[in-house]
């Protein structure tokens, strides 16, 4: 199977960037595991405001519901239930779906292949009842299941409010939050000040968890003690991590940058590996918010399409100055902050801002 661009991963990112790649001509294979397309998304029913200017707000479902309609749409070739397993001497992909392996061949790769949830170790963790956060969401929203009826929450971040806010919809009782640093980590007030009466104990972590075969009891050290609470849900909110064993598989190099989510692959302003052949975007270049998500697709996408001569490098210019000028916008300072820093790296100088960059290519190394 031959193709101009294999994109990994068919969440926001993955999606966004075939159907940008598509628009201008290229044939595009996109692959998932899941069944479905979409990613978190599709369990995603929080509002989302900070969007390109291409997108209204919006429910996650129904951004969802408006990118595969979209993809259904188009001229992409969509694998889904199928997973890249590694890489031939050739260059070529290896994907399965389980039963059959074969191989594609493309010009170009991009991989979107999101973030893992990270999970909290302590004794009794392994109990029926302990999950991440996402899970529950999934639970909730997709599967329409209560993951139980009263919960203890671990970590006070973004996520963890959202899903804290879902969870009482759905009638059940939070019984704490629990954060281990000295003060709640949430940047968002007003989802701070939409969840109402709600314990919270910071400096402290869970002793233990215990229960016959399930959660049934948890205790919690805090600073004043013990504290012993009735609870049949353990729900973890501890972060992402970018997904990494695609790009060890493309040889890739990695940098390290906490706040993008630890080890990540380095990359250039135009979302390139240190594989000339492999890009990347969504979580997988940094963790970070959906309006984010979305304009890294397009800019991998863009800087493929430049190669691939379907583009003009101008005018690949103005798409990729517009989208980094969003990007610049709508992500979080301290976030893209450290995207720079990566980018600036792989340019071999002491810092890299978009603006100047892309007005110093406008200045005269642009044709076409």
């Amino acid at each position: 199977m031959k193709t101009d661009l294999l994109i990994i991963g068919a969440g926001p990112a993955g999606i966004n960037a075939a159907l940008t790649a598509d628009a201008a001509g290229a044939e595009v294979i996109l692959v998932d595991e899941s069944l479905q397309p979409g990613g978190q998304l599709r369990q995603q029913t929080q509002l989302f405001s900070n969007l390109p200017k291409n997108k209204k707000k919006t429910r996650g479902t129904s951004l969802n519901n408006h990118l595969v309609e979209s993809l259904n749409a188009s001229n992409v070739k969509v694998l889904s239930n199928h997973a890249m397993v590694g890489s031939y001497l050739n260059g070529n992909i290896g994907v399965t779906d389980g039963f059959k392996t074969f191989e594609i061949h493309a010009k170009k790769y991009i991989l979107a292949t999101g973030a893992q949830e990270e999970g909290k170790i302590f004794p009794g963790w392994t109990l029926p009842g302990v999950m991440t956060a996402g899970a529950a969401q999934i639970l909730i929203n997709r599967e329409l299941v209560l993951p139980g009826k009263n919960a203890v929450i671990v970590g006070s971040n973004d996520f963890a409010f959202e899903v804290i806010k879902q969870l009482r919809i759905c009638g059940v009782s939070i019984k704490a939050v629990v954060e281990d640093k000295d003060q709640l980590q949430s940047e968002k007030q007003d989802l701070l000040s939409d969840l109402g009466n709600i314990t919270f104990l910071t400096n402290s972590t869970i002793e233990l968890a215990s229960g016959s075969g399930e959660v049934e009891h948890v205790s919690i050290r805090t600073p004043s003690g013990i504290k012993e609470l009735e609870a049949d849900f353990i729900c973890i909110s501890n972060g992402f991590t970018p997904i990494l064993e695609p790009f060890e598989v493309m040889n890739c190099k990695f940098t390290y940058k906490e706040i993008l989510g630890g080890w990540l692959p380095a990359y250039n302003m135009n979302f390139q590996t240190t594989n000339s052949n492999c890009y990347l975007a969504g979580s997988a270049a940094g963790i970070t918010t959906l309006g984010p998500i979305l304009l890294t697709g397009e800019i991998a996408a863009w800087s493929v399409l430049e190669e691939l001569e379907f583009i003009s490098p101008r005018e690949a210019h103005n798409q990729k100055k517009e989208c980094w000028e969003e990007l610049m916008t709508l992500e979080n300072n301290n976030v893209f902050q450290k995207r720079t820093e990566i980018i600036a790296d792989s340019l071999l100088q002491d810092n890299w801002n978009p603006k100047s960059y892309f007005t110093e290519l406008q200045g005269g190394q642009i044709h076409g």
